[in-house]
């Protein structure tokens, strides 16, 4: 056999590195492109979760605006409730305070009168007292 129709080892080997290497780099293009896909996958899946958070926290904040709305209201409803309140209760305690000086003048005058009835009555039973049990028409005894 005439040596020039084989390959030498060296020959050989570099043929199966040059191989190696065109492979190694097709899978190493491979595996960056899926990375790229992946990356890119990553980012739509972050960009709609993010677009999702960013609703929801819009619509809580539109409820809480809401509730904070209804919650201002409210107080301010309750707060001019509360102040009418108030100011019935002070014409209502003005009013029973002036009833009550009426009140108690009139239980001072009509005091007056039953102590003055009552000082009669007494007269009077003093007076039959003195006839000893007898009507006043009786003569005394002796």
């Amino acid at each position: 056999m005439p040596l020039g129709l084989w390959k030498s080892k060296w020959e050989i080997h570099r043929e199966d590195m040059t191989r190696f290497w065109a492979e190694m780099e097709r899978r190493y293009e491979d595996f960056q492109a899926r990375l790229e896909q992946q990356r890119e996958e990553f980012r739509e899946q972050m960009d709609s979760r993010r677009e999702e958070s960013d609703r929801r926290w819009a619509e809580s904040r539109e409820k809480s605006d809401a509730l904070r709305a209804d919650y201002d209201r409210e107080l301010a409803e309750t707060r001019l409730f509360n102040r009418e309140v108030l100011l019935r209760m002070e014409k209502t305690y003005a009013n029973l305070n002036a009833t009550l000086v009426y009140v108690g003048e009139e239980l001072a005058e009509l005091k007056a009168a039953v102590n003055a009835q009552t000082e009669a009555i007494m007269k009077l039973v003093d007076r039959f007292e003195e006839w000893e049990g007898r009507s006043p028409g009786e003569p005394r005894p002796s």
